[in-house]
């Protein structure tokens, strides 16, 4: 008989878990990456995590990254270098619960690889969370090989769960599918500005569901921090959670919600993939990796496809009791980027 719940998500025999909330220690990897860096944010400011582990750890991927991580004082900043494996090894041995978030980067599958080979020889992580992504079951190696690998990593890290010789290692494991970042929206604001419109490369009866990235980090937030008495609360071990946003739109749809938020006329422009590609290779993607703008287009194919017409909110019901952030609250939050700008004219 599965232990019943209290109020917060966690069960009665919570008291005798393998990794109990206040003893927690978690490590945050690519902690300088957007969804990284907004995870230390709400575990380490935020009152209704902060009791919940004992101490946050931030792996970055270089000395300039730590910078991004300065004004978290009580978080622990390690730099990867992957000449000094004994010194992520030892780190490592000081963590029983890891947010494994591959980085933006062309080296990622090898990176991740690493750490969770780490992670096994350390044999300390009881509690695994890996960010995947929405749509890599569907993707195909010959044309989204960015999206598919993500599948061969989750395999990995779901991998030491059936391994007995791995001990407690990752016996407490949770993938959670992250859908199309919102956020990669933003993308379009020089257009939204000066031409009110949004270029995206779909067509236009295309759907798919943005997620706020808050939304997905809240949900990380609450499985790491979830108690069960092997590790992560029973709700979340051992489950992929797919976490979509609350509403299935094609590209007129995501005007329409722009429109309303901003109180604007907004239209949305089916572009092609040369021109989505020059978009992403002009200043307007000058922060972005290579590797992600190579994500971002694989995407924009499957939806093309057809293969994103779904949502899953299931995560966020059962968690928050609601859906999400809505596509009208997310143009509100970023009215400023994507209003139009009022054309000044001369009088004559």
């Amino acid at each position: 008989m599965p232990a019943k719940r209290k109020s917060n998500g966690e069960s009665k025999s919570a008291s005798d878990s393998k990794s109990p909330s206040s003893t927690r220690n978690i490590l945050i990897t690519a902690g300088e990456g957007q969804t990284g860096r907004l995870l230390i944010d709400l575990l380490a400011t935020d009152d209704t995590y902060r009791s919940k582990y004992q101490s946050l750890t931030a792996l970055v991927f270089s000395e300039e990254a730590a910078s991004v991580l300065a004004e978290f004082e009580e978080v622990k900043v390690l730099v990867y270098d992957p000449s000094e494996k004994e010194t992520l090894l030892e780190a490592m041995q000081a963590i029983d619960t890891c947010m494994l978030i591959p980085p933006a980067r062309k080296d990622k599958a090898k990176i991740t690889r690493t750490l969770l080979q780490v992670a096994q020889e350390a044999k300390t992580v009881t509690n695994l969370v890996f960010l995947s992504s929405v749509g890599c079951d569907f993707a195909e190696h010959s044309k989204q090989p960015r999206l598919r690998e993500f599948i061969e990593l989750e395999a990995l890290a779901l991998q030491p769960k059936s391994d007995p010789e791995s001990g407690d290692t990752g016996h407490s494991p949770c993938v959670i599918r992250a859908g199309f970042y919102a956020e990669n929206l933003l993308l379009y604001s020089k257009q939204a500005q000066g031409e009110g419109k949004l270029p995206i490369p779909i067509d236009e009866k295309h759907k798919f569901a943005p997620v706020a990235l808050g939304d997905v980090v809240q949900v990380a937030a609450y499985v790491l921090t979830s108690v069960g008495p092997h590790g992560l609360g029973d709700d979340v071990r051992g489950e992929i959670l797919i976490v979509t946003g609350p509403m299935l739109t094609a590209g007129p749809e995501l005007a329409m919600a722009a429109s309303q938020a901003l109180n604007t006329k907004m239209e949305f422009k089916s572009i092609t993939v040369a021109e989505g590609k020059e978009i992403l290779a002009s200043d307007q993607g000058a922060e972005i990796d290579d590797a992600e703008k190579e994500y971002l287009l694989e995407y924009y194919s499957l939806v093309r496809e057809g293969k994103t017409a779904y949502v899953s909110n299931a995560p966020m019901l059962a968690f928050f009791g609601h859906r999400g952030q809505e596509p009208t609250d997310f143009f509100k939050t970023y009215s400023a980027e994507f209003k139009p700008k009022k054309r000044r004219t001369t009088k004559q």
